[in-house]
């Protein structure tokens, strides 16, 4: 069975959450390799790393890592460089003899990544974040051309969504060696058949999101557009999903009170499975975020029969042709985003009858864990054996 170290810096350890997108795919190939995670957050302006051992569903005696550096980057490529020797120092003390170092991102993690693959001689993976590796590529010009090493140097390179690869290649230059597009697996990935809506029943508009970030989840111009929309929808509903902070339920309240009034409510947070069952009585899901590295909520939406909006350039951009079962619009344009939402309503019968051909078709499965992980497992196997992978 291969080893495989992860070096990870948003990864969900006893020491804070985070999402479980990462530990769900190494719990998925849990039967096929050995995980050895090292899951690293940076938590205060000096100090020694401190760490912890954790187990989870993907592995044991995983390291929880906490350092100390300056915020907004400063001293990145100095503070990695110990996070690495850390790590090198650890894996060697408990005789751990990785064949291949996945990094989690290219920019953070991939300073670590690299460093530690090159110290035992194995092949790099590198999974590519839209959100947080073009930020960081965009702030840190003094290191592009390190980054733009590690991009090329990787043995494989795992996008979660097309739109990743090329916001990426833009900065540091085309991607010349194996890309595999990985999405991120989700527990809730039943298929469910779409359910056109009757003809006297209102047409809803579902999202979902932790409240604590709507900002960045846009619910504001989500509400504008509603508004808009209700104009020519006169029943036109918003049905806002998710909990996880007071004060930002009682500002989206008034936020809905006072913009869409009549046509937005909060629903509060629901369990995965019962997620999917309420979107898929829903007209379309929607979720026009600022930034948006994948999101796996537009996978469980999809899956349930659900037709999505999106943000142009973000999320799950490129996954899916436009205009098919999905729709991308610029998150800042509250008419745009009031015309998809119309269209989606209008068209609900059209898009929902593409959903189903395709659920039928097989071109939803890039989003369910059984391809992921496959894909996943195939394209590390390869990368060990030096290899073309067997699988698409």
């Amino acid at each position: 069975m291969l080893t495989i170290l992860h070096c990870i810096s948003a990864y969900p350890d006893p020491i804070a959450p985070e999402t479980q997108a990462s530990s769900l795919l190494l719990e998925l190939t849990a039967d096929r390799f050995t995980h050895n995670v090292f899951s690293f957050k940076r938590a205060h302006w000096r100090g020694d790393i401190t760490a912890l051992a954790f187990d989870d569903a993907a592995g044991k005696d995983h390291r929880a890592m906490v350092y100390g550096a300056p915020p907004k980057g400063l001293r990145l490529a100095r503070t990695m460089n110990q996070l690495a020797t850390w790590i090198i120092a650890d894996a060697q003390a408990r005789g751990l003899k990785p064949d291949l170092v996945h990094a989690h991102k290219v920019t953070i993690d991939g300073l670590v990544g690299a460093q530690v693959a090159a110290h035992f001689g194995v092949p790099l993976a590198l999974s590519v974040q839209a959100n947080t590796d073009t930020r960081i590529l965009n702030a840190r010009w003094d290191l592009r051309a390190t980054f733009r090493d590690i991009w090329q140097e990787a043995a494989v390179i795992f996008p979660f969504a097309p739109v990743a690869q090329t916001a990426v290649e833009a900065l540091i230059g085309k991607r010349q060696g194996t890309v595999q597009m990985l999405p991120c697996p989700t527990r809730a990935d039943r298929i469910l058949t779409p359910t056109p809506r009757t003809a006297e029943a209102a047409p809803v508009i579902q999202t979902a999101f932790n409240l604590a970030h709507h900002g960045n989840k846009n619910i504001k111009t989500l509400l504008e557009a509603t508004a808009l929309a209700a104009r020519e929808l006169p029943d036109l509903r918003l049905d806002i999903l998710g909990g996880g902070d007071a004060e930002a339920f009682f500002k989206i309240s008034q936020m809905c009170a006072q913009i869409a009034p009549g046509h937005a409510r909060l629903l509060g947070a629901r369990k995965g499975d019962e997620m999917q069952t309420l979107m898929n009585r829903a007209t379309a899901f929607a979720l026009p975020s600022h930034r948006e590295s994948f999101g796996m909520v537009y996978a469980e939406a999809l899956l349930a029969g659900t037709p999505c909006l999106h943000s142009k350039g973000r999320a799950i951009d490129g996954l899916f042709a436009e205009g098919t079962v999905t729709l991308g619009v610029d998150p800042s344009n509250p008419g745009a985003m009031a015309e998809a939402l119309l269209r989606l309503c209008r068209e609900e019968s059209a898009f929902k009858a593409r959903l189903a051909e395709a659920q039928a078709a097989g071109h939803l499965n890039i989003l369910r864990r059984h391809t992921i992980a496959e894909r996943y497992g195939a394209h590390l196997q390869a990368a060990v054996d030096g290899i073309m992978p067997d699988v698409a």
